[in-house]
């Protein structure tokens, strides 16, 4: 029975014909311990799930009559050997519906069976094989291109599973063969976060039953963990489904084991999403005032947790929370409490999170305090100059709409004083581009004159020509791009910041072509390819007292390629001296 056990447990987890056809075999071994109707109850999940492979299904079909002939061959009362037979021609009509390769060997084991039965073989056998052989011939092209795809590169496998698909969506209204051959894509591709997602809501469209659904659902995140769409997607599914609260509650606490070592290999945005799906759940659940509190409660202080420096400009889960706070559960006040708490801390220089509290108090506040929310902005030093300009405007056009024509005045003194003081500081801008733009005219022109006596000496030294034109190559599939750093970063600090993630092969600072200086940027390459999706985890951490952005190497397609390696795009650095002039005279201004 623990062996039993095993393979159930298997064959709930993969759909493998190889490994039903062994379960089989082990149950007729032992028939006479589980006996004929545990090998029945058996074989016909075999056939459910295994029976209608195109390619491989008539091995099941063949154990399956190996098991009732077996079981008639032990019979001695005539009745019981008449029913067997029964028994056995029923499932040989079966096989027959079936689209099955080499369905011909089983024909002839029929014809053969009939015969020593002594009875004409039955016409609507021989209809159904012709409509089954029909069916076949369909899905032949397609089967070989599975065949002969897998010895092939894994993309083109994956490929051809997604066109046979979309092929047998269109041939019928036929679910559980579009299931199927689901279920082979995932046995070829268990940890390819595309295919089980494509699964998923597949499933949710056309068989959107609990047992089902909880099944897929859960197999896909425990092969694919660190894949937030698969969390995000499983939980919104769970509710579509209509699953018992019970389970929402027992796959959630799932991911909660799993979150520890999640988070480090996800993003900000990729765990938010998660936690997103959670809050919808919930909400849907028509739980108490308190609970749902509670929940929005925890969700804040998990992203919070994991990512203290992340900044969601997009607002997403606390403008969710706040809007929740004020309509579903008729507190404002509360509302207004998240919002107070987002722009009097982490988000008082942040424009969205100005704009979205003003919105929620022109909906669910007064006038009073709308005009106190555009003051308090128009003196809050705002991350970009250009939103406080935009704030303003926003407020004069309040004042129009809402306020006397005292107070429009009033605040029309405060734009205009305001916008005299934007358009110096634009100007400015352009003459600082303008001379950068020299700058860089001058410079590039003293380069070329040192290549071109570069190249002159290279000609004088051939042995030396040819290492000089060498570039080291670098694997950006095992490399990430580092920004934000602080430019007192040395190599020996970014290395044992990205250490945890595996190892480091190399670290390349990026240096100024024209002072030597970093320009607040390198690239990390490690020894293993997984080493890159836990280095992105990093994003938003800290770093000699700089939040860090990580991100997987994607170097432009169309850089050229050039004899000194250490070369760096010119445009590149005339676009970072214009930046960083602008964030300096930003910050005055502001």
């Amino acid at each position: 029975h623990f062996v039993r056990n095993l393979y159930d447990r298997a064959v709930e987890d993969y759909l493998s014909v190889s490994l039903w056809e062994e379960y089989l075999h082990f149950l007729h071994e032992h028939q006479d311990e589980f006996g004929i109707l545990e090998m029945r109850s058996c074989y016909e999940r075999a056939i459910t799930n295994a029976g209608i492979h195109l390619s491989e299904g008539i091995k099941i079909w063949k154990a399956c009559i190996r098991i009732e002939e077996t079981h008639l061959a032990t019979l001695i009362d005539e009745e019981q050997i008449e029913e067997a037979k029964e028994g056995v021609r029923r499932i040989y009509k079966r096989a027959f519906m079936v689209p099955l390769n080499n369905v011909e060997d089983l024909e002839v084991c029929y014809k053969s069976w009939e015969k020593n039965d002594s009875k004409d073989v039955l016409k609507e056998c021989a209809d159904a094989l012709d409509k089954a052989k029909k069916l076949r011939s369909k899905r032949k092209e397609w089967e070989h291109t599975l065949d002969s795809g897998e010895g092939e590169a894994d993309e083109l496998l994956l490929s051809n599973y997604f066109s046979y698909i979309q092929a047998e969506e269109k041939m019928g209204n036929d679910p559980s063969r579009v299931q199927l051959l689901y279920e082979r894509a995932v046995t070829s591709f268990p940890i390819t976060a595309e295919i089980w997602n494509s699964y998923m809501r597949y499933i949710q469209r056309h068989l959107n039953v609990p047992s089902v659904v909880t099944k897929v659902c859960g197999r896909a995140v425990r092969n694919c963990p660190w894949v937030s769409v698969l969390w995000a997607t499983a939980v919104r599914i769970l509710d579509t489904a209509s699953c018992e609260p019970g389970f929402r509650q027992e796959f959630w606490s799932t991911f909660l084991k799993f979150h520890l070592h999640i988070a480090p290999l996800l993003g900000a945005a990729d765990f938010l999403e998660i936690l997103l799906a959670r809050c919808d759940s919930c909400r849907q659940q028509n739980l108490e005032p308190h609970e749902l509190h509670e929940t929005f409660q925890k969700m804040s202080a998990m992203m919070d947790e994991y990512y203290p420096n992340f900044v969601d400009r997009g607002l997403l889960l606390h403008s969710y929370w706040a809007e929740c706070e004020a309509s579903r559960l008729q507190d404002v006040e509360a509302g207004r409490a998240i919002w107070e708490s987002l722009v009097s801390n982490k988000y008082s220089s942040i424009y969205e999170a100005w704009a979205g509290f003003i919105d929620f108090e022109k909906r669910f506040g007064s006038v009073d305090r709308c005009r106190a929310l555009y003051n308090r902005s128009y003196h809050r030093r705002m991350d970009d100059a250009m939103h406080r300009y935009t704030l303003s405007h926003s407020w004069l056009r309040f004042e129009r709409e809402n306020g006397t024509s005292d107070l429009y005045f009033k605040a029309l003194k405060k734009v205009e004083d305001y916008s005299t003081t934007i358009e110096n500081y634009l100007a400015k801008q352009k003459s600082l581009a303008e001379d950068d733009d020299a700058e860089v005219g001058n410079k590039r022109r003293t380069l070329q004159g040192k290549k071109d006596t570069s190249e002159k000496r290279l000609k004088k030294e051939p042995g030396q020509r040819e290492n000089a034109g060498m570039a080291i190559q670098h694997d950006d599939s095992r490399t990430v791009f580092v920004t934000n750093l602080a430019f007192s970063a040395t190599e020996s600090d970014i290395r044992e910041k990205f250490s945890a993630c595996g190892e480091v092969s190399g670290v390349r600072i990026i240096k100024s072509s024209y002072t030597g200086k970093p320009k607040g940027y390198a690239y990390v390459d490690f020894a293993m390819e997984e080493s890159v999706m836990r280095a992105t985890g990093l994003a938003g951490t800290q770093l000699l007292g700089r939040t860090i952005n990580v991100q997987k190497s994607n170097p432009p397609t169309h850089r050229k390629k050039t004899s000194h390696s250490s070369t760096v795009s010119r445009r590149s650095d005339r676009s970072i001296i214009g930046t960083s002039s602008a964030q300096a005279d930003s910050s005055k201004l502001e």
